[in-house]
């Protein structure tokens, strides 16, 4: 039960992000609106990722992991459900609402493996972010095909609500069934975690690879396209990116769990970005299925490698939520910046050159800070400090 649950929860954390999107060109018609407000149903998520994830460990300390998990699905789930009503103001607060859960849930859920599998957690690391992968690529993958099928919009994004639902139904009979772990030790305050040059080089690390792989997302299309290569091989690099990062995630959580010193195997997947981008500036048109393919081995392995570390570099679970709720909350705040300052800088210079070399460059501070994390340490938090 705690296994279905527990991918209940995290396919939940991805999916009904990515729902949206494929669709959002019949919404906008569909309510008579514009490209801004649309961009509130995707970007609202990320920027409440970024704003209220410190705030998800002071609720689990006050209601329980398990409680505050189950808040964190119903509020995913009812703002799924909001989001398929065909009014944009409900669909805003819908949108809201589920980011709110989503960004607690992202913050919950490496803290309840610490509690729960310590014995096993380089597997069930490695199976959270493949559940994550898979429930984002089906999400956005079906989104059409259902539109389609039915001839409206909201039919996957009510599909997607009704798994929410599930989840949370089913995350609030395991916490009904488990009584409230007391937290153990004096009151620790995340701002105790500033002191601690680990928290920051996970928090920077986070940030860095979050930057990258959300302004690839959203316009190594772009990128590709006006370098030569063809509309069709430009979108399956995205879906070649992240159908990688899926099996790359598992194997590295897995390394990662059974490794002292980390240094070099984050060199190797910062290394595996910077043959992708390198090639797509400097050969875009030689082999894009190949760069497309080591970027998506490299951050998939580099996502999976900072959620581990959040509970690997902690000693209790009460910790690895706090920096959890740090490390989050930075990584989002860059990646909601990160694509655009991309497309900016290609409205100043006239080409993607320029904004290709501030991603290496960006690549080479998510390197050293990842090398620095990768050595043996800990973050270490006494009990009471404030």
């Amino acid at each position: 039960m705690w296994l279905l649950a527990f991918g209940l929860a995290a396919i939940n954390l991805r999916a009904p992000i990515v729902v949206i999107g494929p669709v959002l060109e019949p919404i906008m018609a569909s309510l008579e609106i514009g490209a801004s407000a649309a961009s509130l149903l995707t970007t609202g998520m990320i920027l409440c990722f970024g704003l209220l994830s410190p705030f998800a460990p002071t609720l689990s300390a006050r209601l329980g992991l398990d409680r505050a998990i189950a808040l964190a699905l119903l509020a995913v789930a009812l703002g799924s459900v909001l989001r398929g009503v065909e009014h944009f103001p409900v669909m805003l607060v819908g949108t809201l609402l589920a980011g709110l859960g989503i960004a607690f849930g992202n913050v919950f859920m490496p803290s309840l493996v610490k509690r729960d599998r310590p014995d096993r957690l380089g597997q069930t690391m490695g199976l959270y972010t493949v559940v994550m992968g898979i429930g984002a690529t089906l999400a956005a993958g079906t989104a059409v095909p259902l539109l389609q099928a039915t001839g409206h919009w909201s039919t996957p994004v009510r599909l997607w609500a009704s798994l929410a639902v599930v989840a949370a139904l089913c995350w609030l009979w395991l916490a009904f069934r488990r009584a409230v772990q007391p937290q153990t030790g004096g009151p620790v305050r995340m701002t105790a975690l500033f002191k601690s040059q680990v928290a920051w080089m996970l928090t920077i690390f986070m940030g860095m690879q979050s930057l990258g792989f959300y302004t690839l997302q959203t316009w190594m299309p772009s990128v590709a396209i006006s370098a030569g290569v063809s509309t069709t091989m430009a979108g399956n690099m995205v879906s070649l990116l992240n159908l990688m990062s899926i099996p790359a995630s598992y194997v590295i959580a897995r390394i990662a769990a059974r490794m002292h010193h980390h240094s070099l195997l984050v060199l190797g997947m910062c290394l595996l970005i910077a043959a992708g981008l390198a090639g797509i500036l400097l050969a875009p048109t030689l082999a894009p299925a190949l760069w497309a393919i080591l970027l998506g081995a490299g951050q998939g392995g580099c996502f999976s490698f900072a959620l581990t570390m959040i509970v690997l570099r902690t000693h209790k679970a009460q910790h690895a939520a706090m920096l959890s709720g740090m490390s989050q909350s930075v990584g989002y705040l860059l990646a909601a910046s990160g694509p655009l300052l991309f497309g900016a800088l290609q409205g100043v210079t006239g080409g993607w050159g320029v904004s290709m070399i501030l991603l290496l460059v960006l690549l080479g501070v998510q390197t050293v800070t990842g090398i620095l994390l990768g050595r043996p340490r800990m973050v270490t938090l006494r009990e009471g400090n404030r």
